[in-house]
């Protein structure tokens, strides 16, 4: 199977809602109302005219499968924010996951030149959370009810990933993936 990442375009716009939609997806997310098609077409416009946002599709033998993204990028920025999430069941527990991640920690560490790749998940997703720590992410804290959704009070786990830490990884990440018959493609 060939991973790879691209960048998300206008043709992108109806899966996007699509995926985020799915309540498989939604359900791991700070909000998890349906998006109406003019919310997903405000937000969508003004995140391909950001340029602090980088959005790909995940791309698993030539079929669009989920979405990873950087946000909070700068020009000196030392660090961003990173989610990815898989809509494609077929997709998960193949490596897709874990390749997705390989490809855009390499575009934050190489391209951005950041030190630091944040990033955050609902405390009960523990596969979310197994998977961010297979690929190098360490916790940095749990943060109690920090998100409200609807009457529903979520915690929330942080991670980070350091340039160092993906350094000392990202070879055994690869091997892991060369393993499950995954090669990724950038």
């Amino acid at each position: 199977m060939i991973v790879e990442l691209v960048r998300v375009s206008l043709a992108d716009k109806a899966s996007l809602r699509e995926w985020r939609n799915d309540p498989a997806v939604s359900k791991w997310m700070y909000t998890n109302h349906v998006i109406s098609e003019d919310e997903h077409s405000v937000w969508f416009d003004a995140m391909l005219a950001d340029a602090s946002k980088v959005y790909w599709k995940i791309v698993a033998d030539g079929v669009a499968v989920g979405s990873v993204f950087l946000t909070g990028v700068s020009s000196q920025g030392s660090s961003c924010e990173w989610g990815m999430y898989l809509a494609d069941v077929n997709a998960r527990g193949k490596g897709v996951a874990q390749a997705a991640c390989a490809l855009s920690f390499r575009y934050a560490f190489n391209e951005l030149a950041v030190d630091v790749v944040k990033c955050e998940a609902v405390a009960q997703n523990e596969n979310a959370i197994g998977l961010y720590e297979s690929v190098g992410y360490v916790r940095t804290g749990l943060q109690t009810d920090a998100v409200k959704r609807d009457n529903e009070m979520l915690s929330v786990v942080t991670l980070e990933m350091t340039r160092d830490s993906w350094n000392m990884s990202e070879s055994n990440v690869l091997h892991k993936l060369s393993e499950k018959g995954v090669n990724i493609n950038g």
